[in-house]
């Protein structure tokens, strides 16, 4: 809004003959600062309200801070359009102070900031404040309490390819996979939140909400931000071809990977959260590993790459590998060759191995197959800096080959889904090892903790 004030000179010239006209005070080069500026907050989430300056020359749009900016994407900063009155939070620490800072942004320049400030009183450190969300059998999307004891509530009745975020909203592509609809965390009503979309039915999101997925027509990962705007075009797998296997991940910090292999070479793009991509071609690091047929990839909160890889040939085996920020030798997981069931946080990898392994013309070759031990005896955790622990785990024995992927809660917690005798189910494993508990005897797929 623009304003006319009066100069002091010209004040009083007019007071005593009008000898001089009333002068417009310079319009501000910036706008001015926000007004009704708040904060409010539940749990490991907060909310950032405001409204427009009173004063100064039209928004182009917001950019709002957090400080502390660990585990949040983009070093922090969000950067939102100019209709933005509202921004939401994540991955809180319980018991820390964050400031807010809101400032308009101009044609010529950011405003003056208004600071707001709130203490989280939970976080997703806290297993209470997350949920485990799953597809039964039936297709449904179903959601259990972390707490790894209580019955699952049904979210959506046909829910391939969902995800859901930190809030607890689960996101579901549509059966003509042209929109994205919604379900309210709270209950209510299922809405539509986009449409006219290019979609594959396996949707992703990171702790803010940002949604992915795979374009069916260019191929290509897409993100939706929950700022608001058009769909943005991130990476791609490199040029198609039938012989090249690939897979996708997103981080809880919203970094996006995708790996593309055939046993002869691997290519890594990295997209992140910024927007900044890389691209990598792994190279062989010599003795017994090998670069494998790319089948998953899992990011965690700090950029790190955890790649799955079925080995060429026959044998039938699925291993772990960690590629690091900006490395082009990934790192074997795990201390021998087994059957495994992984996971990750923001910050760490759980790896369950099998106590013995054996190839799969050994397994299917022979009436019986091979008789070995598929007991799971421990699990190995790395951190994100890495450092490396073993706990000791009881009750669950491997299933069937695979990436089996679980998920984990931010406390370490971690749940996989066994698809065979003697222990098929979903359990939960401590963080602290010992014996797993059954949370259900049923099966489940895309295990996801939010």
């Amino acid at each position: 809004m623009y304003r006319a004030a009066l100069t002091a000179v010209a004040a009083v010239a007019l007071i005593v003959g009008g000898a001089l006209p009333a002068q417009a005070a310079p319009a501000a080069a910036t706008p001015g600062a926000p007004t009704a500026v708040k904060v409010t907050g539940v749990g490991g989430d907060a909310d950032v309200s405001w409204s427009a300056p009173r004063t100064g020359p039209k928004i182009t749009g917001w950019r709002v801070t957090i400080s502390p900016a660990e585990n949040q994407p983009t070093h922090g900063v969000d950067k939102l359009k100019a209709s933005a009155r509202t921004d939401h939070f994540g991955a809180l620490t319980a018991r820390t102070t964050y400031s807010f800072a809101v400032r308009a942004v101009g044609a010529k320049g950011l405003g003056p900031a208004v600071t707001v400030k709130h203490t989280a009183t939970g976080a997703t450190t806290d297993p209470t404040v997350q949920s485990l969300f799953a597809l039964n059998a039936a297709g449904a999307v179903v959601r259990f309490p972390v707490s790894g004891t209580g019955a699952p509530t049904t979210i959506a009745a046909k829910g391939a390819g969902f995800t859901a975020d930190d809030r607890g909203d689960v996101f579901v592509p549509s059966a003509d996979l042209t929109s994205i609809v919604m379900y309210p965390a709270g209950g209510g009503a299922a809405k539509t939140v986009a449409t006219g979309l290019h979609l594959t039915a396996d949707l992703r999101s990171d702790v803010p909400g940002n949604l992915y997925w795979v374009d069916s027509v260019s191929g290509s990962i897409v993100k939706l931000p929950v700022t608001g705007g058009a769909p943005k075009t991130l990476l791609g797998f490199g040029a198609p071809s039938a012989s090249i296997q690939r897979a996708w991940g997103v981080g809880r910090d919203g970094t996006v990977a995708t790996q593309a292999g055939n046993g002869d070479s691997l290519v890594v793009n990295t997209a992140s959260p910024s927007g900044t991509t890389t691209a990598r071609t792994l190279t062989y690091a010599g003795g017994n590993d090998t670069l494998g047929y790319a089948t998953a990839v899992v990011v965690d909160g700090h950029g790190n790459l955890y790649l799955n890889e079925r080995s060429p040939g026959g044998a039938g085996y699925w291993g772990w590998y960690l590629l690091k920020p900006g490395a082009t030798v990934q790192q074997h997981i795990g201390t021998h060759i087994a059957f495994e069931y992984a996971a990750t946080n923001s910050g760490t990898f759980s790896l369950l191995q099998s106590a013995e392994w054996c190839t799969s013309p050994a397994e299917y070759g022979t009436p019986g197959g091979c008789a070995i031990d598929r007991s799971i005896p421990n699990m190995l955790v790395l951190g994100s800096t890495g450092s490396s622990k073993t706990v000791p785990v009881s009750g669950i024995t491997a299933g069937s080959r695979g990436a089996n992927i679980g998920a984990a809660t931010e406390s370490g917690d971690v749940y996989i889904d066994i698809d065979q005798a003697p222990t098929a189910g979903l359990w939960r494993v401590p963080a602290a090892g010992g014996p797993a508990q059954q949370v259900s005897a049923a099966q489940f797929t895309r295990l996801l903790v939010m």
